[in-house]
């Protein structure tokens, strides 16, 4: 299949090209108020998203919108000049961002929250719609939200209808949220194997799995959680017994049981979001280092979308600071985070 991702992974360096390099920053950073900082993004590969969310919204919205729609048509332009197997595994890797969007529009309901809560973390570039998320947001509540989903025929949209009952009887969004994790990555799972895809891939999914329940466990370590049902299968580092010790005890002894997996320097952090951004590093040198390894295999692509994904995520924690007047020094050791 390698040889397949040759046309592809060239036109994909060339959007990687594009991605805001740390001048952008440096100015950003600079800018004296919101309405500068968006002044610094209409000089950029963004202008002319920021111009069609302008005819729609203003502030922070128009600005999340334009985030939101680059990112869309970057990643939806991959498929655009791909086809044959790469063009159903490029396919299936978008369908992260469905799920990624179908937490966030739960999480909304669960807290109550509406409108820029909500909007400012979605990046709808799966198989469902900009419209659809839209229509699912304006849901009343979380079965309104399966009941549109359903129509649909998405792969995980069943799952979702499966979730959507539990959370009604239990209450637990964790749960929730464990349910569509575990019927994404089995659907991603097997359909990779369907699709002969490279073993690396399939590895670097499995460390998803392990980020998945590694994360997990760090936040239900200490609560009397039995771990029964919060275990995703699949992964490969983080197996069953080490999941069970770390949910068992609350201190950090339990963490010397990830020594010699690549998630060690987590045992180093002593909050869930410095463990959460040192997972989130390391499913991002894993990204980079299957571009590295094959050229001319679907790592090129895999890496390109973490990249600018985190774009999108600074971008839009840039935008917050300058519309809220964070001082510098703090969104400077924020975007450093972020």
């Amino acid at each position: 299949m390698s040889s397949d991702f040759g046309y592809i992974n060239a036109r994909v360096r060339g959007m990687k090209a594009k991605l805001l390099e740390s001048e952008f920053y440096t100015q950003a950073l600079g800018d004296s108020d919101f309405r500068a900082f968006v002044g610094t993004i209409a000089q950029t590969p963004y202008t002319n998203e920021l111009e069609e969310a302008q005819s729609r919204d203003s502030g922070l919205t128009a600005l999340d919108r334009a985030v939101a729609e680059n990112f869309r048509r970057a990643a939806r332009s991959i498929l655009g000049f791909s086809d044959g197997r790469p063009h159903e595994l490029i396919a299936l890797l978008l369908i992260g961002y469905d799920l990624m969007n179908l937490k966030t529009l739960a999480r909304a309901k669960h807290a109550g929250r509406e409108g820029e809560g909500v909007s400012s973390a979605l990046l709808p570039a799966g198989e469902l719609k900009p419209a659809l998320v839209e229509t699912m947001a304006a849901s009343a509540d979380l079965p309104a939200m399966a009941q549109v989903l359903a129509v649909t025929g998405h792969p995980l949209s069943r799952a979702f209808g499966r979730a959507v009952r539990r959370y009604a009887s239990s209450g637990r969004l964790f749960e929730f949220e464990l349910t569509l994790d575990r019927a994404y990555f089995s659907t991603l799972l097997d359909a990779m194997e369907a699709l002969d895809a490279p073993k690396e891939l399939i590895r670097y999914v499995r460390r998803q799995i392990d980020a998945a329940n590694l994360s997990t466990a760090l936040k239900v370590r200490g609560k009397a959680a039995t771990g029964e049902d919060l275990y995703l299968p699949g992964g490969r580092e983080v197996d069953r017994s080490t999941f069970d010790a770390i949910v068992a005890d609350s201190t950090q002894g339990a963490l010397a049981n990830l020594s010699g997996t690549g998630f060690a320097d987590v045992a180093n952090t002593s909050t869930l979001a410095e463990a959460d951004r040192v997972i989130r590093r390391v499913l991002d040198q894993g990204a980079h280092r299957l571009s590295l390894r094959d050229p001319l295999g679907p790592g090129v692509v895999v890496d390109f979308l973490r990249r600018k994904e985190a774009e999108s995520a600074r971008l839009r924690l840039l935008a917050r600071g300058k519309f809220y007047d964070v001082p510098r020094e703090q969104l400077e050791k924020e975007l450093g985070h972020a």
